[in-house]
């Protein structure tokens, strides 16, 4: 029996070396019906370590941060993965000597894509390059990065998200307000802008499996179970699923870990209109 026990303990610190999650385990509470899984890969098995975190999309391709520094299995990478399946591993490179965890979460500007070790941001080019950096210091990571267009948001394991103001120039420093506080559950890892529905979506790593649908003024509209394919999750982002209709997709911090689109968008096609005209 002891040596079962001592099993089981070390299979749950294996667990939770793997798992970048919240401090703060939340507890499952009232969600909306579980949103319909659309597509999935298996990061892992594209040559990944066991410890991704964030996810982002160029318009083209996923960009997928791996943490291997942290598990002693390599440098920390960026693996970029094609947005249309099969998904398949484009190239992977280095995320420019980042440490423990590196850069969580990531988000694309149109030109950019933004990911965070610390206080500073860093942001790369459509070819994988470093292009500059600036510091936002309410909070360390920036975890979670999202774009609506206009303003960055971002985050880290706290039910508060900022809305940030920067000027664009690298090297400068950025301001920020609190703009929601809807993530009930404090473990906010990911955001991603949702342009179709005006609205922001906030995935988090509480092992609750929560997900939060934020409106434009940050309130909470609803939150949705993304358990059991996701109860611990990282980064998340809008891409494409068919053509010019975008969907959530959501890192899964799991066994192995991946990422799920979820059904977030419902797309009217030619024999759906055909049958609302019928009711007029």
């Amino acid at each position: 029996m002891r040596f079962m026990f001592i099993l089981i303990c070390i299979a749950g610190v294996a667990f939770a070396s793997n798992t970048d999650i919240s401090p703060n385990p939340g507890t499952p509470g009232a969600a909306d019906a579980d949103l319909t899984q659309l597509d999935y890969f298996d990061i892992e098995a594209l040559g990944a370590s066991v410890y991704n975190v964030g996810v982002g999309f160029d318009g083209t391709n996923f960009w997928v941060t791996d943490g291997a520094e942290v598990g002693g299995s390599g440098d920390n990478m960026i693996h970029i993965i094609t947005g249309v399946a099969p998904h398949t591993l484009v190239t992977s490179v280095e995320q420019n000597g980042t440490s423990s965890w590196g850069l969580r979460d990531m988000c694309w500007d149109g030109t950019y894509m933004y990911g965070s070790e610390s206080t500073i941001v860093q942001y790369y080019d459509a070819s994988y390059a470093l292009a500059g950096v600036y510091t936002h210091s309410a909070v360390s990571p920036n975890r979670a990065q999202g774009y609506d267009g206009t303003c960055f948001y971002t985050g880290s394991f706290s039910v508060d998200i900022y809305q940030v103001t920067w000027d664009g120039v690298s090297g400068s420093s950025a301001s920020s307000t609190v703009w929601s506080s809807a993530v009930a559950n404090g473990g906010l890892y990911g955001l991603a802008w949702d342009a179709g529905g005006n609205c922001m979506w906030a995935s988090t790593a509480s092992s609750d499996g929560m997900l939060y649908q934020i409106d434009a003024a940050g309130a909470l509209i609803t939150s949705y179970d993304i358990s059991p394919e996701s109860p611990t999750a990282g980064g998340c982002t809008m891409a494409d699923y068919t053509v010019d209709v975008d969907q959530l997709w959501v890192l899964a911090q799991g066994d192995p870990d991946g990422v799920y689109c979820w059904q977030t968008t419902v797309s009217l096609e030619r024999d759906t209109w055909g049958s609302i005209k019928t009711v007029f």
